[in-house]
């Protein structure tokens, strides 16, 4: 702990003091006496990146690996406008995140003084909570309210505005003490009541959300219950897939067996659902006739898109334990046992059946998605390996025929931003230093932030990034297919050798144009110790699993 000389050290102090160990940012007027303190702190570690988009990733990534908490700065007005798509993007995930944004001080506001901003009016729409403090006796008070905030209930980004005055302000104060609050417990009644619901259930089934966590207590109500179990969108590596309970996951590029399972099902049991527009095919998928029961950390996601027959407030982890000793202690009709059973054995055969990838094509000039495909199943499967899916083209290849046995070894973001999968991976590689990181980016989305390579290089990080590089904009390129007659507008790209460009900032480059040259890449970029990129060349109109059309735009 520093000597307390100003706000800025009772910053870095406070930020130690709620276990934070990385800071990621970009310098600007109203941070560097931040920066200043946060560097030369001997518990923290601050990194620059090259835009405070990549900053704000980096930081969601943190968090989400189990880094706790995830910090970003910004300076004021531009900074602050390019790190909202980052907090924006952790607010619709609900990724605990502190963003720290400088301001004009005190004494100029209200004087369109240079790149003044409103930091208040302008994140409040869509962070947790926005704070600005105004004296520097309060940094201890409301700054580590900001974290408490950010990583209680449910999670969410806090953004804190400190003006450049009070970073400078003399102080004495100390950082006050450490407090978490315990996650909530469930009723009793109201397990109760939905272990009746279940014990009498034909055809029960189980969404686990991305609030869901504890795979353990997740499986072993499955087990309890005989039903089978579904992820929501980009989420199915809450639970290891070879689980005999696990049946797919849900949203874009879902199997038609993971579908019907829910829209069949009598009794559903929703654990960290928000029912998202992906995860219910446009708010399709749930049956008005099945009794829901829908447990969420978040009172007020309950009822939200679908009442519930019963809501229950809690941890997941522990309504999931306390539903498993409650049905249990029911007994039960072993024959209606045997039928669910015997039902989600079937439905597991079939999507065992529905996962096997279609025939890989003649070998050709470029790589083809089942090629790449088989490459990544096999890196996944490698103990040790944590991959992360940016949004791409690629992606349904991943959710339909790619499995995690290993829960919290992969990760994709539902919030829709692009390029926000380098950027996480760094910081997941920072959480997880003892796990290699790879992650799989479309040339879109890498290009948006591909200066970042640098950054990558310079504070040695050692991720893996592979570019599926089909030089279009694919998703977009695919609704134009489908929906627009293939007139294609603004799609398609001029690509540089992304391996080249990797080898002009230090990271190891490796260019992939067929299929035979897949596994020695990867092999090579395992083994190498530093920052990797591979080029994995595709043809401009290659894109989704054969048969699958993406949803038009309504």
């Amino acid at each position: 702990m520093s000597e307390g000389n100003n706000g800025a050290d009772l910053v870095a102090d406070c930020l130690a003091a709620e276990g934070a160990t990385h800071v990621f940012g970009l310098p600007g007027t109203t941070v560097m006496d931040l920066i200043d303190s946060i560097a030369v702190h001997p518990e923290l570690r601050y990194l620059s990146t090259r835009h405070e988009q990549v900053a704000g990733f980096m930081a969601d990534g943190f968090s989400r690996a189990g880094g706790a908490p995830g910090v970003c700065l910004a300076s004021r007005g531009p900074g602050a406008a390019n790190l909202s798509i980052a907090v924006q993007n952790a607010h619709d995930e609900s990724i605990p995140m502190v963003a720290l944004i400088g301001q004009v001080p005190g004494t100029i506001t209200e004087r369109r003084s240079f790149e003044e901003m409103d930091v208040v009016a302008a994140f409040k729409p869509f962070c947790k909570w926005v704070v600005e403090i105004h004296h520097v006796e309060r940094i201890p008070e409301l700054l580590q309210r900001a974290i408490r905030t950010a990583v209680s209930g449910r999670p969410g980004p806090v953004v804190v505005s400190l003006p450049l005055d009070v970073l400078q302000a003399a102080t004495d104060a100390a950082p006050g003490r450490r407090t978490r609050v315990h996650l909530p417990a469930p009723a009793p009644d109201g397990i109760a009541e939905a272990a009746r619901l279940l014990a009498s259930a034909e055809r029960p089934a189980i969404i686990a959300g991305g609030g869901a966590g504890a795979p353990a207590a997740l499986l072993a109500l499955a087990e309890a219950t005989g039903a089978p179990l579904v992820t929501t969108w980009l989420r199915k590596g809450s639970v290891p897939n070879d689980d005999p309970a696990f049946l797919g996951a849900l949203g874009y590029g879902a199997h038609e067996v993971s579908d019907r399972l829910v829209h069949e099902a009598d009794v559903l049991v929703a654990l960290g659902c928000r029912f998202s527009e992906f995860t219910t095919k446009r708010w399709t998928l749930v049956p008005a006739e099945a009794a829901l029961v829908h447990v969420d950390i978040d009172s007020e996601e309950l009822g939200r898109v679908y009442p519930p027959a019963i809501g229950i407030v809690s941890d997941a982890g522990a309504a999931a334990a306390a539903l498993t000793d409650a049905v249990a202690a029911l007994g039960g009709d072993p024959a209606l046992d045997t039928r669910r059973r015997k039902r989600r054995t079937a439905l597991r055969k079939e999507l065992d059946e529905a996962s096997v990838l279609p025939a890989a094509p003649e070998p050709g000039a470029t790589v083809s998605s089942v090629a790449l495909t088989h490459a990544v199943q096999r890196l996944a499967a490698r103990e040790g390996v944590v991959l992360v899916q940016d949004v791409h083209t690629f992606g349904p290849w991943v959710a339909r025929h790619i499995d995690f046995d290993r829960p919290r070894s992969y990760y994709g973001s539902a919030g829709g931003a692009m390029a926000w999968g380098f950027p996480a991976a760094m910081g997941m590689a920072l959480a997880r230093p003892d796990e290699r990181v790879v992650a799989l980016s479309g040339d879109g989305s890498f290009w948006m932030v591909a200066q970042d390579l640098e950054t990558c290089v310079r504070e040695a990080i050692p991720v893996i990034n592979v570019i599926v590089n089909n030089y279009a904009y694919g998703n977009t390129r695919d609704r134009q297919r489908t929906a627009h007659g293939e007139r294609y507008h603004g799609v398609f790209l001029d690509n540089p050798d992304f391996a080249e460009y990797a080898k002009l900032t230090g990271a190891l480059g490796i260019r992939v144009t067929s299929d035979e040259e897949l596994a020695d890449a990867f092999e090579q970029a395992l083994v190498h110790p530093g920052p990797v990129l591979i080029d994995v060349v595709q043809d401009r109109m290659e894109g989704l699993p054969p048969g699958l059309v993406p949803p038009a735009a309504k």
